[in-house]
Formats: C-alpha cells, sequence, structure tokens
C-alpha cells in the first residue's frame, strides 16, 4: 500500500561486527561520534531523539550515578497533548526511564568524553559553521540507512538500533514481560509488535493452510 510506513528493522547479528565496522568506515568526518552513538542506541535501547541531545555534563552525571535517568519525548509530547485538549486532565506525566550503565558500556563513555567540555553536545554536529549543535535525529538515520544499504540490509534507520536492543532481549530471554518492563512499554501488543510476532503467526498459519490446498 503506497504511503505506509515502513518498520525499521533490526541488525542481524550476523552482520553486527561488519555494520560497525563499515559504519566507521563511512562516517568520514565524526566516526568516534556515530560510533559512540551507536553503541548507546544498542546497549540501552533509547530512542536516538532521546540521546542526540545530552551534554558531556549529562553523560558525566550519568556514569557517576551509573544510570541513564531520561524523559522519553515521544511520551512526553502524547502527555503535553492529552493536556492541551483537555486542561482539567488530571493524567500525571510520564516517568522518566532509567536504564543502568554496565562496564563495556562505561569504559567506551568514559573514553569519549575524555578532555571535553561539559557544555558541550556530546553528539555535535556543524550546522551554519557553527560547532555548538548536535546531529539532528534525521541526519544520523541516514547515515545508518547508507550502512545498511552498503550491507544489503534493508529497511535500516535510527530506530534500528531500538530495534536491536529489543531483538536482542527476545533472542536471550523469550519472555515478552520481561521485555515490555525493560524498553518501558506501556502494553505487552506493543512489544509483540516490535518483534514482529503476530506477522510470524499469520505466516505460520498461511503456510498451514496453504500445504493443505
Amino acid at each position: 500500500m503506497r504511503g505506509k510506513k515502513v518498520p525499521a528493522n533490526p541488525i542481524p547479528e550476523q552482520k553486527y561486527q561488519r555494520f560497525k565496522y563499515k559504519l566507521e568506515e563511512l562516517s568520514i568526518e565524526y566516526p568516534e561520534r556515530n560510533l559512540m552513538l551507536f553503541y548507546l542506541g544498542v546497549a540501552t535501547g533509547y530512542r536516538i531523539q532521546d540521546i542526540i541531545d545530552l551534554t558531556i555534563g549529562e553523560i558525566k552525571e550519568a556514569l557517576e550515578d551509573e544510570e541513564f535517568i531520561i524523559q522519553e519525548k515521544k511520551q512526553y509530547r502524547q502527555y503535553l497533548k492529552i493536556i492541551a485538549n483537555n486542561p482539567m486532565s488530571k493524567k500525571k506525566p510520564p516517568e522518566k526511564r532509567n536504564h543502568p550503565i554496565k562496564p563495556k558500556l562505561k569504559k567506551l563513555l568514559k573514553e569519549y568524553i575524555k578532555g571535553k567540555d561539559k557544555s558541550d553536545y556530546a553528539f555535535a554536529s556543524k550546522k551554519n559553521n557553527k560547532e555548538n549543535e548536535h546531529i539532528e535525529e534525521k541526519s544520523f538515520s541516514n547515515i545508518l540507512s547508507k550502512v545498511g544499504k552498503a550491507l544489503d540490509l534493508k529497511n535500516i534507520s535510527g530506530h534500528s538500533l531500538r530495534k536491536t536492543y529489543v531483538h536482542r532481549l527476545w533472542q536471550e530471554k523469550h519472555d515478552l514481560e520481561y521485555i515490555r518492563k525493560a524498553i518501558g512499554h506501556k502494553n505487552i501488543e506493543t512489544t509483540k509488535k516490535y518483534l514482529g510476532i503476530d506477522d510470524g503467526i499469520k505466516d505460520d498459519a498461511a503456510e498451514i493452510t496453504d500445504d493443505k490446498l
């Protein structure tokens, strides 16, 4: 169907290492930035929009606390929309999502922020010849898409990092409720949609009935 948004795919485990190498190779200007943003996305499951504007100071504070505590923008925008449409609503703001920082990610982050000013954006980008802007979500998504095409992977975008996070948990745990809580989904149906479980069931059902024709 035309106009239908195609969902992002996770990065296949068998191509994960090659994906990292290709990302570094195609990142002519900012290889360290792009790799760190990539690592942060697949390690925490935060959306790109929630981490591109982190400052060096915020990452330092997170390292001291040994966890990120981030207000996810998508849920907060939905909350503001509800309040705007119903000013008398007593709905509370969505809780911030926290994610512990484990040893490998901690080491990568410490190396990345070394010698940088707290007020600087951690994932800076030149914009109108200025160095004090952060990379835009679409720009980073386009970079990942370019890497995906180079490796013959379809539908790779910024959201692929979150999808990769979810699929890795599924491969290890096969526990929908565990994954729902880890990623911060409100209901299990969203988690199932992320994993394509219902699509798999429909395809399997079609195979069964097709075999009996």
